[in-house]
């Protein structure tokens, strides 16, 4: 099995896509959506006939173009994340289907307005991936590939030594499961700056920290739906048992602030990011 398989496998897990579904960022109210529109429209004038979303998870990603285009697909490599997407879709114009940057021989030539790959494109095979963008791309099409990284617990109150006891228990999780992650993620703490791009005619929009509100539950399930997490739990045999006893911790530090520590309000942070790359108007 090669190492790109290994990676696209860790996100296969029934389990997992319930997870990541629950607790990954949706990315409503980031302005993204807005910014590639924008870029789009520059040399690709409306109305916009499809949209493929690459790497589409449970569908977080897809649903936001639906307003903007005729239609929709996403796709991606693991049959449990298109089950959670597709029952969770309600839109006639969004689809689901499984696949991955080998996938896309039924996509016409120049049939494709834009793509989009939302903490994604870092997994791909990019030499498959462009020359298939190139070929299936409109001219002025554009790729959009965007991420977070950075996320940090804050609190919603003045209780700065609250905050500070929570940052240290969330980073002793990162230390843990810190040797577990693909060095592919090393384009993230990057965002994406170090992503070789299929055009020349590129934009970038680069750390803009926006913020989530959440409780304990919710700081937890998303760091569950980590991919280096869940290689931790099962390399080691006490790695679920860990993991409920830094939540445990986590909670009992709230308590000490809080009669309901697990509905206390947090506030979660990370550092957002959008790369495009747009195909020659005269291709």
């Amino acid at each position: 099995m090669s190492s790109h398989q290994e990676d696209t496998r860790l996100f296969q897990g029934k389990d997992h896509s319930v997870t990541y579904q629950r607790y990954r960022p949706k990315y409503e109210g980031y302005n993204i959506v807005e910014k590639f529109m924008t870029f789009l429209q520059e040399q690709c004038p409306p109305p916009y006939q499809l949209a493929l979303d690459l790497g589409c998870g449970s569908g977080q990603s897809a649903h936001l173009l639906a307003s903007h285009f005729k239609e929709v697909i996403g796709m991606d490599c693991s049959e449990e994340q298109i089950k959670a997407a597709q029952g969770s879709s309600t839109l006639t114009n969004v689809s689901f289907r499984c696949g991955d940057e080998s996938s896309l021989g039924s996509i016409q030539d120049g049939s494709v307005d834009l793509i989009t790959c939302a903490q994604s494109i870092h997994w791909m095979d990019l030499d498959v991936l462009y020359k298939e963008l190139d070929r299936i791309l409109k001219p002025g099409g554009c790729l959009a590939a965007y991420g977070y990284h950075s996320n940090t617990v804050h609190v919603t109150d003045d209780q700065s030594e609250l905050e500070t006891q929570l940052q240290d228990i969330v980073q002793e999780i990162n230390d843990w499961i810190m040797p577990y992650w693909s060095e592919k993620i090393n384009l993230i703490y990057s965002a994406y700056k170090d992503l070789p791009l299929p055009f020349t005619d590129n934009k970038r929009y680069v750390d803009e920290v926006k913020y989530q509100e959440m409780n304990a539950e919710g700081v937890f399930g998303l760091i569950e739906s980590f991919s280096a997490y869940q290689i931790a739990i099962k390399k080691h045999t006490d790695g679920t048992k860990r993991f409920r006893d830094y939540r445990r911790k986590f909670v009992d530090c709230i308590r000490k602030y809080c009669d309901q520590p697990e509905e206390y309000k947090l506030k979660y942070s990370s550092n957002h990011f959008l790369v495009l790359s747009r195909k020659p108007a005269n291709k």
